[in-house]
């Protein structure tokens, strides 16, 4: 066979093997989870509990990948995953703030395709107290502990509950209360008093903008005789980008 023929039939097979070599690599993955929610427990002034926030990325729309990682911003390991072991990889959090995920994706060729995610946890803050005249003070941090946005908002839903002194009878009387949202110079940015009647139940919801320094959430006793119960629920808020 003469040689020309066989210089092109050499230069075809390596062009096409060229080309194969660099096709991206077939990648989609999903987020569940991009807003997720860090649960902070406290009962009679004690922190009794914490549920972190999770995320799942689903790889299953990358069918040649081998290893999956997952990095986040905040200075972790990143978790990395056979694709033997499933499309699923789960990833929590115990700190709130706008985190940035990275997924990542290899497959047996070297080939590797990457999508970031942002994931937007809130903090919610649950106390409560029970047969109390002289109610503890809640202190909270919205500041972000690795950085990034502020959050955007602060909101604040607590009740204050006079039971019964002697269940189903009564015998007892009116307690009054003053509610403060308190800075980290003793000054109050926000204030709430009411009278809570024996039997029954009053309520403070608020809204607060200033998210860049720590707070304390007190409820003064202001007058009565009876025990109280007092809960709270403090949301820091992170608004995901529309």
């Amino acid at each position: 066979m003469p040689r020309f023929p066989l210089l092109v039939l050499g230069l075809l097979l390596a062009s096409t093997a060229g080309c194969l070599s660099n096709e991206p690599m077939e990648f989609d993955v999903t987020l569940e989870g991009a807003e997720v929610v860090l649960v902070e427990t406290h009962e009679n002034g004690a922190l009794t509990g914490t549920s972190p926030a999770e995320i799942v990325l689903n790889f299953s729309g990358t069918p040649a990948a081998v290893r999956y990682t997952v990095a986040a911003s905040d200075g972790r390991e990143p978790v990395s995953v056979l694709a033997a072991d499933g499309p699923l990889v789960a990833m929590a959090f115990d700190a709130h703030g706008v985190h940035n995920v990275t997924a990542t994706a290899f497959d047996a060729d070297g080939r590797s395709a990457s999508q970031t995610f942002p994931v937007h946890v809130n903090l919610q803050i649950v106390w409560t107290e029970e047969a109390t005249q002289s109610p503890g003070v809640l202190s909270f941090d919205p500041i972000p502990e690795y950085g990034g946005p502020m959050a955007d908002y602060i909101t604040i839903e607590s009740v204050v509950s006079n039971p019964d002194l002697i269940q189903n009878l009564g015998g007892g009387r009116e307690v009054d209360v003053t509610w403060r949202l308190i800075d980290p110079l003793g000054g109050t940015c926000q204030q709430h008093s009411g009278v809570v009647h024996e039997g029954e139940s009053a309520a403070w919801n608020t809204l607060h903008f200033t998210t860049y320094e720590a707070h304390d959430l007190a409820v003064d006793y202001d007058e009565g005789q009876d025990e109280i119960d007092v809960q709270h629920t403090v949301v820091v808020a992170y608004e995901p980008v529309q």
